[in-house]
């Protein structure tokens, strides 16, 4: 029952995961067809996301909510041919006129054109694309679950600029990845990690009532949520206010320390008491069998003299 509860919320992440990444695409779609740029950038100080990124994205959000595992392959196939063919044009500096198909004249941005795809975008693209192959063969399965955190973490990082106001490679001569995207990348590892069921990595370390389960389910999101809370007051406070730079990091640092050390307490109470009952449970079943020694050997012994006097009594006879 619980793993039939397992698979069908997995299902249903992935799904809905499916679906944000079909509209994201859609949107860059209608907004470059409509000259309509908000639409593809969120911002109009964002760049936009190109219009092949959206195509990948939407050939995967589809593979994703298809049931098919044919069609879901040979869209990955589609995506997979299309970035490394990208990629062999940014490496070598060929021009395949892939992004030229969509977008004929671009517009700068800064120093960069818009309408094109970005070198991190295209490699992770590739990541993505074997991601969503691996989904569709059992033997490559335990692979997807590592490929959709490699993806999510990619896209995290790329959000967590944004959210701190400082977007990666902003300013330079690179394409940056644009923020649809970034959330995009970071629905498709979601909906990867959810794919591969509860039985694949990461999803198996974290769930069960193991003591590594309960450790990690207690730390790695108040690890990972303290340090970009910590990242983003130490970015944003300086600008709001006076406040004396290390002060921000020294009160930063003694919450982060008191809200870890309550962490600790509490997942320390909940692994004590459970190392408490084992302990419980051994000394019981000990106790019992020295029991079932103690009456076991009272029974032989009472054999034994049972047997003695029938002998006895025999040679009495």
């Amino acid at each position: 029952m619980q793993k039939a509860a397992n698979d069908s919320e997995s299902h249903r992440i992935t799904l809905i995961c499916a679906y944000l990444i079909i509209a994201l695409g859609a949107m860059t779609f209608i907004g470059w067809i409509s000259g309509i740029p908000l639409l593809a950038s969120i911002r109009s100080s964002y760049i936009p996301m190109a219009p092949s990124e959206a195509l990948c994205f939407s050939l995967i959000g589809i593979g994703l909510a298809m049931q098919s595992p044919l069609i879901a392959r040979l869209l990955a196939m589609l995506v997979l041919g299309l970035v490394t063919t990208k990629l062999i044009e940014i490496a070598g500096g060929f021009h395949f006129g892939i992004d030229l198909a969509f977008v004929r004249n671009p517009q700068l941005f800064g120093t960069v054109p818009t309408g094109r795809m970005a070198p991190i975008s295209a490699l992770t693209f590739f990541l993505a694309a074997q991601g969503l192959i691996a989904l569709t063969d059992r033997g490559w399965l335990r692979i997807a679950g590592p490929l959709g955190v490699l993806v999510g973490i990619i896209g995290t990082v790329i959000l967590v600029g944004y959210c701190y106001g400082t977007p990666l490679l902003y300013g330079g001569r690179f394409i940056p990845v644009a923020l649809s995207s970034a959330c995009a990348f970071f629905l498709c590892g979601l909906s990867f990690i959810a794919a591969a069921g509860p039985e694949a990595w990461p999803r198996r370390a974290c769930l069960g009532n193991s003591t590594q389960a309960v450790l990690l389910r207690a730390f790695v999101p108040i690890v990972i949520g303290a340090a970009l809370i910590n990242g983003w007051i130490n970015v944003k406070l300086p600008h709001w206010t006076n406040v004396n730079p290390a002060l921000t990091t020294a009160i930063c640092a003694i919450a982060s320390a008191a809200l870890i050390t309550w962490i600790i307490s509490q997942v320390s109470e909940v692994i004590g008491g459970r190392i408490d009952r084992a302990e419980a449970a051994r000394n019981a079943a000990q106790q019992e069998l020295l029991a079932l020694n103690a009456e076991l050997e009272e029974r032989v012994q009472q054999r034994t003299q049972q047997l003695r006097e029938k002998n006895e009594q025999m040679e009495e006879e």
